[in-house]
Order: structure tokens, then C-alpha cells, then sequence
């Protein structure tokens, strides 16, 4: 029993020595209070990613491939979106560079949403 205790204990010491060098920045706090909030709002909001791919590909194009190649287009940036806002909600204690740019789908609405590096500290 004293085994595991002691097992729990030194596990639980190094998690804490590991991590307060990433708490050491001065912004952590808004560092991680960014990734909590892009994370929820691009699990709320990563449908806008239709309209949004539909209109580019229409000013783009045409309206027919606008249309329908947009909508495809949207879909796959949607599941996108949502999957990197649910990795960001589950990992915001890390500070970590956002996985999306722009950050938030409203940004820079006619610019192709594109995907970094997953876990990138920031510096």
C-alpha cells in the first residue's frame, strides 16, 4: 500500500516540477484563457465554416462550383475546426500556439482556413 503511495506521490511531484516551467510565462494565465476560448468557440462555431467556404469559392469561381465545391470545402474545414476546438479545450492548461489560422473563424473571413503544427509551445 505504502508502494503506491508513494508512486502516486512522486508522479503527482514531477507533473508539478514539469509543468510550472510552462506556468513560469508571465501571460499563462491569458495564454490558456485564449486556448479555452478558441477551442470553445471553434466547437461552437466551426459551422460557419459552410457559408464561409461557400462564398470564397464562389468569388473565387463561379457560383455553381461556389455552391457545391464550397459546401464540400466548408465541410471538411468544419470537422477541422471542431476537432482542433475540442483538442484545445481538453489540453488548455498547456500554452501552446493555436492548431487553426486565423484563430477564430470570424477572422479574416476571405483568407482559407489552414491547420499548424498540433503541439507547438509558445515562446
Amino acid at each position: 500500500m505504502s508502494r503506491s503511495i508513494r508512486t502516486i506521490f512522486l508522479s503527482a511531484t514531477a507533473a508539478l516540477v514539469m509543468s510550472s516551467a510552462s506556468m513560469a510565462s508571465d501571460n499563462y494565465g491569458h495564454d490558456v484563457g485564449m486556448k479555452l476560448g478558441s477551442g470553445l468557440s471553434n466547437l461552437a462555431m466551426g459551422w460557419v465554416e459552410f457559408p464561409k467556404n461557400m462564398i470564397n469559392t464562389t468569388n473565387e469561381t463561379n457560383v455553381i462550383f461556389g455552391l457545391s465545391g464550397g459546401f464540400l470545402k466548408g465541410g471538411l474545414h468544419t470537422l477541422g475546426r471542431i476537432a482542433s476546438g475540442l483538442v484545445d479545450v481538453i489540453t488548455f492548461p498547456l500554452p501552446t500556439q493555436p492548431i487553426t489560422k486565423p484563430t477564430f473563424v470570424w477572422q479574416d473571413f476571405g483568407v482559407e482556413t489552414q491547420y499548424g503544427p498540433v503541439f507547438q509551445l509558445k515562446d
